[in-house]
């Protein structure tokens, strides 16, 4: 209860009074839907078409005040919410929650080849001084087309969830690499430019099972990934229980790492958070925030050699 108790001291009257009101109106929508959808029923019983077409038009409008009430409620949890939970973790962080942001960066990464549509939530900047890791949400889409007796069902298929992450490299670092979960798609295969990059094998049977590696230059990208580099990659994922994707490119750092969970964390009733799954978030950004520094260091240890 330790983070609820926290959000209840920190939280405004004026903040506590929405965060309540939106809860009740969402349960009041959530309940009071079901009486249009029984007078409906007797309605069709009794075969009286005003009384089903009053009963539709009720339930319409109450699913379109419900979806309202969502957005609202979720809105409260984006914005005030989370930023709290945060800062429990992080004391130096920048939260805007602007989508557009990162957006633009996240095709440089070229972790994500195979993709049609791409979704960008929770965005917040981790400051640590010598650099900066903007982190957000990803949800990543695929489209799926398919056709039967001539006609053709089109939908979006979740191909990616997790988190996604920028650092701009403080010194200057040459080597362009991309160490991404192994690519089992033929499409996939099919989308990775030969000219500009090559599969590299980095003769550690567990990391070579996990990871593809993709490098121009095997001398270079061998001594990033030394043997010791790819044991605490692998160490850091098996302590997260996720599988950790990253990239260097014009002197930058991408992280990604699928995690369904991120930022999702709603408590029920009249709790603000679930206590678990909040502190699993806080621990996967902070593992994330390890990592990152520790990359920069061995960017840092290689140009002073």
């Amino acid at each position: 209860m330790e983070l609820n108790d926290m959000l209840e001291r920190k939280l405004t009257p004026e903040q506590k009074v929405k965060f309540e009101r939106d809860n009740g109106r969402f349960k009041l929508l959530k309940n009071i839907i079901i009486l249009p959808i029984i007078a409906g029923i007797v309605g069709i019983y009794l075969e009286s078409i005003l009384i089903v077409t009053i009963c539709i038009l009720c339930i319409i409008l109450l699913l379109t005040l419900n979806i309202f009430s969502i957005n609202k409620k979720g809105k409260t949890y984006e914005n005030v919410i989370v930023p709290y939970v945060l800062k429990e973790k992080f004391q130096n962080i920048e939260y805007n929650n602007n989508n557009k942001i990162l957006l633009e960066k996240i095709g440089d990464s070229k972790i994500f080849l195979d993709y049609d549509k791409i979704f960008c939530s929770n965005y917040f900047k981790i400051l640590s001084g010598k650099y900066d890791i903007e982190v957000c949400k990803i949800i990543t889409k695929k489209m799926n087309i398919e056709e039967n007796d001539g006609v053709v069902d089109k939908s979006l298929d979740e191909n990616f969830c997790g988190i996604f992450a920028i650092v701009n490299i403080p010194t200057k670092f040459d080597n362009e690499f991309r160490v991404v979960k192994n690519i089992k798609e033929k499409e996939q295969i099919n989308n990775v430019n030969k000219a500009e990059t090559q599969l590299v094998r980095m003769n550690n049977i567990e990391f070579d099972r996990i990871y593809d590696v993709y490098s121009m230059n095997q001398v270079s990208i061998k001594k990033v990934l030394s043997p010791g580099v790819m044991a605490r990659v692998l160490e850091i994922n098996k302590k997260i229980g996720n599988i950790i994707s990253f990239s260097i490119y014009n002197n930058v750092l991408y992280v990604a790492i699928e995690y369904n969970d991120y930022m999702e964390f709603k408590g029920k009733g009249k709790l603000y958070v679930d206590e678990d799954l909040a502190r699993q978030n806080l621990d996967m950004l902070e593992s994330l925030e390890y990592f990152v520094r520790y990359i920069i260091n061995i960017t840092d240890s290689l140009n002073n050699v």
